[in-house]
């Protein structure tokens, strides 16, 4: 038993050492498209900089409307309003409290960082639950006003288990196993190699990406089939009459699931987490009555390869 039991060990640690000798090979070439898009990004900005300053030209200053919400978040993506789970959360979020706002697509982040970001006439949010805080006390909107204390301390662990379990996992698989690519996003490849290597780094640092890739799906799998269960069969998390503020917490990572990644996490979703999937769709027909307009699948119209119309006109002959 003894022997047998060293030698397990010893395979198992010989699978550990395999494995992280491919990630190191795998963070040494996404380094280097991370630095090679790092210096691209910054010799255009400073490029731009001493145009403007030899034309003579001011930097442009933003004008903001009064006491309009301005969301700083990333550009419309091609199947959902937006990539990040944060960034399409808060402007859920907006929708349903009836908040007045604007959007600033971009690739502005905030002095953290961050995305996505709040101004409200001169005043910054950054992070979204902190900015949904904020705006909740502003304008005197709690989405949260019927939930008892029990179930506040449900939510609230509802909501780490999004945002601080699932979304690593999502992250990993997002940007380190099945990367999403410019025809999936419309992002510049640049900028994908850019965050790709960030997030990873993120992941790194969080303890996530030290898992084996089986490890990983397998965690994110289970986190699915727990958020399914919490959900039930309720209309939102906690009731059937209105949603509450981790409602769109669960919506904007679980949305990035459902429509932009493919992979083992879609189809679990798909197969296994039907509450999750309604849950997906009540939101989105809820608050999205505008999603085709803010996606890019339906904005952007393929262009046929040369090749194609050659033989189209052969075909018409």
């Amino acid at each position: 038993m003894n022997y047998l039991g060293s030698r397990s060990a010893i395979l198992s640690s010989n699978l550990k050492i395999n494995y992280l000798a491919k990630a190191n090979q795998s963070q040494t070439t996404a380094f280097f498209k991370y630095a090679l898009a790092t210096t691209l990004f910054n010799s255009f900005k400073a490029y731009s900089l001493l145009k403007n300053k030899i034309k003579g030209k001011k930097p442009v200053v933003e004008q903001i409307p009064k006491d309009t919400v301005i969301i700083y978040q990333f550009p419309r993506a091609f199947n959902t309003p937006s990539l990040s789970p944060f960034c399409l959360k808060l402007e859920t979020w907006c929708r349903a409290a009836n908040i007045n706002y604007q959007n600033k697509l971009g690739m502005n982040v905030s002095s953290r960082g961050t995305v996505p970001f709040i101004r409200l006439n001169d005043y910054v949010i950054e992070d979204s639950e902190k900015c949904i805080e904020y705006l909740s006390k502003v304008f005197k909107v709690d989405l949260n006003s019927e939930l008892s204390d029990d179930q506040k301390a449900f939510a609230r662990a509802a909501l780490a288990l999004t945002e601080e379990n699932l979304k690593w996992s999502m992250v990993m698989h997002r940007f380190w196993y099945s990367p999403i690519t410019k025809q999936e996003t419309g992002l510049p490849l640049l900028s994908i190699w850019f965050f790709g290597y960030r997030m990873f780094r993120a992941a790194w640092y969080s303890g996530a990406a030290r898992y084996t890739k089986q490890e990983i799906y397998e965690k994110g799998k289970r986190d699915l089939s727990a958020l399914d269960a919490l959900i039930g069969e309720k209309k939102f998390l906690l009731s059937d009459t209105k949603p509450c503020d981790v409602d769109f917490a669960i919506f904007g990572l679980c949305a990035q699931l459902k429509y932009n990644d493919r992979g083992p996490f879609n189809q679990h979703l798909l197969a296994n987490c039907h509450n999750i999937d309604r849950h997906i769709e009540t939101i989105k027909n809820m608050y999205w009555k505008d999603w085709d307009q803010n996606i890019l699948a339906k904005k952007l119209v393929r262009k046929k390869p040369m090749f194609k119309k050659i033989l189209s006109l052969f075909k018409k002959a």
